[in-house]
């Protein structure tokens, strides 16, 4: 039990890595093939969680490539995400948006500082989600302009980018390290 809680930066983030990907797996077969409105509370709990845990082991993963003033943002970073994610849990509005906002925000600059640790195909997915889930989400979070159904396929290729490139990208450059 003591080497969970003092396992190291390497461990931690891979451990992250794996529980956002199961959580999205998860999160897909209940509404995308069970046809819930949502996945489980508790799924979308450990997907925060996930996010969390990758982001805080960023600062250790990515290391020079990163100025010192965002190293300290990752801790912010991880905040923010699990705290915004917290509130949503449940929620079936439009309370999403900002947060995915942000999330695509971020997307986008962790490509711009991955170079080099992260392989470009993961890399690459973080560029094409963080783009276009940044003009989706932007779109319907200022604007108020919501995805018709036609283009639904959009959004599942959004987020499988966002599994590819912030849970599977971290977690083979960790077992690289």
């Amino acid at each position: 039990m003591k080497s969970f809680f003092t396992s190291t930066d390497k461990e931690n983030g891979q451990q992250a890595a794996y529980l956002f990907i199961i959580a999205n797996v998860i999160g897909f077969v209940t509404t995308g093939i069970l046809g819930e409105e949502q996945p489980h509370p508790l799924v979308q709990f450990l997907w925060g969680l996930g996010f969390a845990g990758i982001a805080l082991s960023l600062k250790s993963l990515l290391g020079e490539n990163v100025p010192e003033n965002w190293r300290e943002g990752t801790t912010f970073l991880a905040a923010a995400i699990f705290t915004a994610n917290s509130l949503t849990i449940g929620s079936t509005g439009n309370e999403f948006g900002p947060f995915f906002f942000f999330i695509c925000l971020n997307m986008i600059a962790l490509y711009s500082v991955s170079e080099g640790v992260i392989a470009n195909i993961w890399r690459y997915n973080l560029l094409v989600g963080g783009v276009v889930g940044f003009l989706i989400s932007g779109a319907g979070t200022f604007f108020g302009y919501e995805l018709p159904e036609s283009l639904m396929p959009v959004g599942l290729v959004v987020w499988l980018t966002l599994i590819l490139g912030v849970g599977v990208g971290p977690l083979l450059a960790w077992n690289k390290r």
